[in-house]
C-alpha cells in the first residue's frame, strides 16, 4: 500500500514575497511629479497675459464714396516677446483709474506682414466709423456734436492690457 507524503507546508498559507525599495518609490514618484505638474498649470502665467501699456485713440478723417468719414482709430505700441509671429492682439481697454470701458482685437500686421519676434510695431483696431452717408443727412452742427460725444468717451481710454494673441498661420 502507498503510503501518502506529508506535505511539508500547511494548506491557506502562502509563501510571501516583499516587494523591491523601487516598486514601492515608483508610485509615491509618479504622484508627487503629478502633483507639481498641476500645480505648474494652475500657476502657470501665459506668454503675455495681463501686459498692460499705453494705448489711445486716434481721430482720422478720410473721404469716401459719399464725403468726409470720421475714424475712431486705437493705436498701442506692441513688442513681439514670443518666439512666434502675432498677428493680433486681444485687449481690455481701461481709463487710466482703470475703470473699463470695452474690449477690442488689434491688428498687428504692416502690409499684411506679421509681427516677427522681437519686432516692436503699432497695432490699431476701428472701433467706430461715422461714414460721409451718415455725416450728409445730419447738419453740420450735429455731425460735429457727434464728433465730439465720441471723442470725449473715447478720449478717456489710456491703458489696454493685453489678454491674448493670435498667431501668425505661416
Amino acid at each position: 500500500m502507498m503510503q501518502r507524503r506529508k506535505d511539508t507546508q500547511l494548506h491557506g498559507d502562502v509563501t510571501k514575497c516583499s516587494m523591491g525599495r523601487t516598486a514601492l518609490f515608483l508610485p509615491l514618484a509618479a504622484m508627487i511629479l503629478m502633483a507639481w505638474l498641476a500645480l505648474g498649470l494652475v500657476i502657470a502665467k501665459p506668454a503675455v497675459a495681463a501686459e498692460k501699456l499705453p494705448c489711445e485713440v486716434m481721430v482720422k478723417f478720410e473721404d469716401d464714396e459719399a464725403g468726409a468719414a470720421t475714424i475712431y482709430r486705437l493705436r498701442l505700441q506692441f513688442k513681439n516677446r514670443i518666439g512666434r509671429d502675432i498677428t493680433h492682439v486681444s485687449v481690455l481697454m481701461t481709463t487710466a483709474s482703470g475703470v473699463l470701458v470695452g474690449n477690442s482685437q488689434l491688428d498687428c500686421r504692416a502690409d499684411y506682414m506679421a509681427l516677427k519676434p522681437g519686432d516692436t510695431g503699432e497695432c490699431r483696431s476701428d472701433l467706430q466709423v461715422i461714414t460721409g452717408r451718415m455725416a450728409a443727412l445730419l447738419n453740420f452742427d450735429d455731425w460735429l456734436g457727434m464728433i465730439r460725444d465720441q471723442q470725449d468717451k473715447l478720449a478717456t481710454i489710456r491703458i489696454c492690457e493685453i489678454v491674448g494673441t493670435r498667431f501668425s498661420l505661416d
